[in-house]
């Protein structure tokens, strides 16, 4: 495990995008996301990914002019496909100007069809940042889907998570971010690559079989709902709620994009008192952290493991696994740069 300073990463991450061709905006805004992700230790979502991006930005998945068309637009809503862009530089666009249209109506819903966008609490935390409630959905397309509905031998859907933040005054927000499949693929990834096991009821190998192997996910295994039909009937909203967007594909549909999402910020003044609303949420948080505890266990947040490591990582530096490292150097590499050399190794 190699350990590197948030400055380090980005460092590095800004220089791979603009020297595979990225913007200025492509580097800058991909790079913090994804450096943020793995300072909250979302490490499946985070640096890990970096390899990918470059390589998609170099065959021409991704597009240095990519931008967002905006297919319609109203006082409280909007409608947005991402064609080229990245789909981290469409969702952050896309949060600010739900927040924006908050901040005049109360209420603001962009919905963007795009490439993929990363880990979700990025986005609804910008808007528990503007003292908004946060809400941020991603449909993942079903053809090929990798969980499979409750009952069922075959995946039918993508792990379609669903992040949510509610601003607080002296606490930190409430934030929510889950995968509706019991784990996100990137997990199994890292769990893997760490060779450790799976708890039993999280994935089935391709021939439906139970495993606690996450290789077997990768061999064309599933992963299952978490909650059982809670969890499937839950990923069944957050595939159909996007349906109006184009693009998406179904199946027997030629496959276009993948992702669909949903970005809302709610302002709690709206309906009382912004301050008064903050106090109720850190009445709330306090509450619930006041029910004593079972034996070896502790109350926590949603979200507050994350909020932890945040700060461990600030002052001990991000871990990064040696085979993603390995990915990293490999990918910096093709396009003329030796990231041992950039990180002082």
């Amino acid at each position: 495990m190699l350990l590197f300073k948030e400055e380090q990463l980005k460092k590095l991450s800004v220089k791979m995008f603009k020297v595979a061709g990225a913007s200025d905006e492509q580097a800058e805004t991909v790079s913090e996301i994804l450096v943020k992700t793995s300072l909250y230790g979302i490490d499946s979502h985070g640096v890990r990914a970096l390899p990918g991006h470059i390589r998609s930005l170099k065959s021409g998945r991704y597009s240095p002019d990519g931008k967002h068309t905006v297919l319609k637009d109203t006082l409280t809503t909007a409608l947005w496909e991402g064609n080229k862009q990245f789909g981290h530089v469409v969702a952050k666009k896309a949060m600010e100007t739900a927040i924006k249209k908050a901040e005049s109506y109360r209420m603001g819903w962009v919905s963007t069809v795009s490439h993929h966008i990363g880990a979700l609490f990025y986005y609804s935390m910008m808007a528990a940042e503007k003292d908004m409630i946060g809400i941020v959905s991603c449909r993942v397309g079903t053809v090929g889907g990798r969980t499979t509905p409750y009952g069922g031998a075959e995946g039918r859907f993508g792990t379609n998570p669903l992040s949510i933040s509610i601003p607080a005054n002296e606490e930190k927000p409430i934030l929510l971010d889950m995968a509706t499949s019991i784990v996100a693929s990137g997990h199994l990834a890292v769990m893997a690559a760490r060779g450790e096991s799976t708890p039993e009821g999280w994935i089935i190998d391709k021939d439906g079989n139970p495993t606690t192997n996450p290789s077997d996910y990768f061999k064309g295994g599933y992963m299952l709902p978490f909650g059982t039909y809670k969890g499937y009937s839950l990923s069944i909203i957050i595939a159909a709620l996007p349906m109006f967007l184009p693009g998406l594909s179904l199946e027997n549909e030629s496959k276009t994009y993948m992702w669909g999402h949903t970005f809302m910020a709610l302002d709690p003044a709206g309906f009382m008192p912004l301050q008064d609303y903050k106090n109720r949420t850190d009445a709330l948080i306090r509450y619930i952290k006041s029910c004593p505890p079972l034996p070896g266990r502790q109350v926590q947040m949603p979200f507050e493991r994350e909020y932890k490591r945040k700060e461990q990582r600030s002052k001990e530096g991000i871990p990064v696994d040696e085979p993603f490292w390995d990915n990293i150097v490999k990918a910096a590499a093709e396009i003329g740069i030796d990231a041992n050399k950039e990180m002082g190794r």
